[in-house]
């Protein structure tokens, strides 16, 4: 990355290198975009839009650690405490939630080099 300017005297603008691609199949994964659509769902609603925006920071680190590691156990409780926690507040999805602790118990009894 550089701000020298190039021949047209244009600084040039940093080139963003791809970090680490998740593991789409990884129960973690899947979990942590379910939980996400949920979120980002509920922002539209005032009464969740500052707690779905802490959320939405909380997943940011998420992500970053199923990055390096698809079954993460410190990500792994993120998502199951999110799923809790949203759980309570969106009444009424008890079967989007019952797929997504399905989903976290198979991520918790994966061990990371599965």
């Amino acid at each position: 990355m550089t701000d020298e300017p190039n021949d047209s005297g244009v600084a040039a603008e940093p080139v963003a290198t791809p970090g680490p691609t998740l593991d789409e199949s990884a129960p973690a994964v899947m979990v942590m975009r379910m939980i996400q659509k949920m979120i980002i769902e509920a922002r539209k609603d005032p009464q969740h839009k500052a707690n779905a925006e802490n959320a939405m920071r909380v997943l940011v680190d998420v992500q970053r650690a199923l990055a390096a590691n698809r079954a993460d156990p410190g990500a792994v409780q993120w998502l199951r405490q999110l799923a809790l926690t949203w759980n309570t507040r969106l009444r009424n999805q008890g079967l989007k939630f019952r797929r997504l602790f399905d989903l976290l118990d198979q991520a918790g009894s994966r061990s990371p080099g599965r």
